[in-house]
């Protein structure tokens, strides 16, 4: 096993993606006539399909085609390639009808080029997953130490991974068996030892800061020579999930993983888009303020617009802005529920499609949010919550967000104890590896949520 991370096995994938959509060029001018075409003739289908090719990616992107949680399908990964080959055909035709001299029409070229670049797409990704799948052996893990983070990542493994990752065993002489009773548990140094001479592992976590016995301690360090990688838990639990595990880190991990000073070149260039976007936004989007307040005002009574202090970067409160989605009378404006009776029927519709979170866009021109960051709560709940979950308050180190990447996760987390602690862990993850790029990711996904209407 080579320590691939996630991040670089994503943009291989994408490396080669490329290449092919490029590749596909030459190919369908050759399948066009039947002959070599010249040179500048490719250069020049190259310049002007640049910008298709980039549709088909950002396409690939939004509906999950580079995500390696759930295992290859062939009639899943075909569905969603002809999605993106037709929707891409038709957009390609637009773009060639409505900008391209007439002088250059590759319009045939185009349909056989989204014929090719389909076909080689979806050799290639089976190609992929042939030796690189699920087909491949699954790493061996074994766990020195045992707790309820341990418990919780050996669950998380039991579905899959793009590392295809098995807990092989677990062991603590304290003997403190935490819920995974399918994977082999040892207290017994010997006993441990025994079962690896007969089934080797090639990764270890570490689990626990303690001291191990002299045994086991040889036989880690005999294991470096054998190429073994060894993690601690959180970097572990990281890599699988990409969710930070509150109950497994302390102050030592948070100071030296959460330090802001790395990041200010990345933030200049996160207010630079954070103001660009959000005027794009406004300038778009203006022109349907007044019919959404129309359709508003008619429903229910009450204002257009829905305001609360929410907490901002460091604690600083702030005014957030919403399309009013709820009914005023009676309304005890406590957190959303599941079906809450006091949605209105265009609210419900405003929430799907994440309407109602446009005027935010104000806060993010003001600088009180950002587009991406930890969605921000209000004072008196937050207040509430610190007393109850470890290093809450350190989600404030960066501005709130629009959207984020627990929003993009998969699941709803409501402002429970629950779930405000297991957000917390994806917003450490987004702190500690904001980047360029992450936030890119979690704007193409937040693109996917919105059109698959799965906000609340």
């Amino acid at each position: 096993m080579t320590r691939i991370s996630r991040k670089r096995r994503q943009f291989i994938i994408f490396l080669v993606d490329i290449t092919i959509l490029f590749a596909s060029i030459p190919i369908a001018l050759f399948l066009r006539k039947l002959e070599l075409p010249e040179i500048s003739l490719i250069f020049t289908h190259i310049f002007t399909f640049t910008g298709i090719i980039a549709f088909w990616e950002i396409l690939m992107y939004s509906i999950s085609m580079y995500s390696l949680e759930q295992a290859y399908n062939v009639i899943q990964t075909a569905f969603k390639m002809s999605i993106v080959a037709c929707v891409s055909l038709l957009a390609g035709f637009a773009f060639f009808y409505l900008f391209l001299d007439s002088s250059i029409a590759p319009k045939t070229v185009l349909i056989i080029y989204t014929g090719v670049a389909f076909l080689l797409l979806m050799g290639w990704r089976a190609l992929y997953n042939f030796f690189f799948g699920a087909r491949k052996t699954r790493p061996r893990v074994v766990f020195i130490g045992n707790n309820e983070t341990v418990a919780a990542l050996v669950e998380e493994m039991g579905h899959f991974s793009y590392f295809g990752f098995m807990p092989a065993a677990i062991y603590d002489p304290e003997q403190q068996n935490v819920g995974h009773a399918s994977v082999p548990f040892f207290s017994e140094s010997s006993a441990l030892l025994d079962y690896l001479q007969m089934y080797p592992a090639e990764i270890f976590i570490i689990a626990t800061e303690k001291s191990f016995p002299m045994q086991i301690r040889q036989y880690l360090f005999s294991c470096l020579a054998k190429n073994a990688f060894f993690y601690s838990l959180p970097d572990f639990f990281e890599l699988v999930t990409r969710k930070i595990p509150i109950g497994s880190i302390n102050d030592t991990w948070l100071l030296s993983n959460l330090e802001a000073t790395s990041k200010i070149f990345f933030n200049g260039i996160k207010r630079f888009f954070d103001l660009l976007l959000s005027s794009v936004m406004l300038i778009i989007t203006c022109v349907l303020w007044p019919i959404i307040a129309l359709i508003i005002k008619l429903e229910s009574s009450g204002p257009v617009f829905f305001r609360q202090t929410r907490e901002g970067r460091n604690g600083k409160p702030f005014m957030i802005l919403k399309f009013r989605t709820m009914r005023v009378e009676d309304n005890s404006f406590t957190p959303t529920g599941k079906k809450d009776s006091r949605i209105t029927p265009f609210g419900n519709f405003l929430r799907k499609s994440r309407i109602d979170e446009i005027p935010q866009v104000l806060n993010v021109f003001r600088g009180d949010m950002s587009l991406i960051g930890p969605r921000p709560e209000r004072p008196e709940l937050a207040t509430d919550l610190e007393k109850s979950i470890p290093y809450y308050k350190q989600r404030l180190i960066v501005k709130p967000g629009i959207t984020g990447w627990d929003q993009v996760s998969g699941e709803y987390h409501s402002p429970s104890i629950e779930d405000t602690y297991k957000k917390l862990q994806y917003d450490l993850y987004y702190i500690k590896n904001r980047s360029i790029l992450l936030d890119l990711s979690i704007f193409f996904k937040t693109i996917t949520t919105v059109l698959k209407r799965s906000g609340r």
